[in-house]
């Protein structure tokens, strides 16, 4: 699959708890999946808002924006958007590096993890998984 799309695969899980709430417009939330497979016994968590922002994976960063986090049902590989996430829910979490204009300063300052709010540099994908 990355020879094809560029993707990583991140992890294999199971929705086991799901929180949402709305405001000014957008679906925010936090999703937890507990590993399946290969990845039975470790957690998966990724913050959103409308889409997904951060992954974490047994703590730790593995991929933020501006690079994509992007759920597959498990069974189909059908996308699974944030609307659609539901407690149970059998899902395969891919992450795709962004394009490089995005990885600039001026595209961190767009779409970065700390114009979201959040208190963490942008660490590339794939520099972040060649430390895991």
């Amino acid at each position: 699959m990355k020879k094809l799309t560029g993707a990583y695969h991140l992890f294999d899980g199971k929705i086991t708890d799901i929180e949402r709430t709305t405001r000014d417009g957008f679906n925010f939330g936090k999703m937890i999946i507990d590993g399946l497979g290969e990845f039975e016994e470790q957690s998966m968590t990724i913050d959103f808002q409308n889409e997904n922002l951060v992954a974490t994976k047994n703590g730790k960063i593995i991929v933020s924006v501006p690079d994509l986090i992007c759920l597959a049902d498990m069974d189909s590989l059908l996308p699974s958007t944030s609307e659609g996430i539901k407690y149970g829910k059998r899902v395969t979490v891919l992450g795709l590096p962004a394009d490089d204009k995005w990885r600039t300063t001026k595209g961190l300052e767009t779409v970065g993890p700390r114009y979201f709010g959040y208190d963490f540099d942008y660490v590339p994908l794939e520099n972040t998984l060649a430390e895991v």
